[in-house]
């Protein structure tokens, strides 16, 4: 069993990486724009603010509890279409938790997400799936060492029917 912080911080960094730069930036930027900023509230009442500075490809995100006590900070790299490549994150102390690295696919989508301790021992690998339209069906963790530790499915916006109640409407 994972210790809740390691729990909580994959869960966060999965979050993260899930979110899409495309809401976070602004429709047409100009050479005004040096730092833009994005809060997003989550849905333990903690909040999480992105400041992206995209002139040096880089961003910051600082999570924050209800009482407003840091939780986490990621420094992030990002890569010439404004993506994160890499990314460094601490726990409250600011201690080093873990590094991330992102790959995308050919159509820009995360494809995967290896976070690996500071010595770059490879602590977890996050897979993500994709449906035939390009849609985001879930993703899978993966322990350092290749073993499954859980994947979460996003719900079906039209289930299909189970067997019994196909069985039932065919009677």
């Amino acid at each position: 069993m994972q210790p809740p912080l390691r729990r909580s911080t994959i869960a966060f960094a999965t979050l993260v990486s899930l979110v899409p730069l495309g809401l976070a930036q602004s429709p047409e930027p100009s050479a005004s724009d040096a730092v833009r900023v994005m809060m997003t509230m989550n849905s333990d009442g903690s909040r999480t603010v992105y400041k992206f500075d995209d002139a040096h490809h880089k961003a910051v995100a600082t999570m924050t509890g209800e009482d407003g006590k840091t939780r986490q900070r990621m420094d992030y790299d990002l890569d010439e279409s404004g993506r994160f490549s890499s990314g460094n994150v601490f726990g409250p102390d600011g201690r080093l938790l873990f590094k991330s690295r992102y790959i995308y696919d050919s159509a820009g989508r995360p494809q995967e997400e290896t976070q690996s301790a500071e010595d770059g021992t490879v602590l977890h690998k996050i897979v993500y799936s994709y449906d035939q339209n390009g849609k985001q069906t879930g993703y899978s963790i993966f322990d350092g060492s290749g073993k499954l530790l859980g994947r979460t499915i996003a719900p079906s916006m039209n289930p299909s029917p189970s067997p019994k109640s196909r069985a039932k409407r065919s009677r």
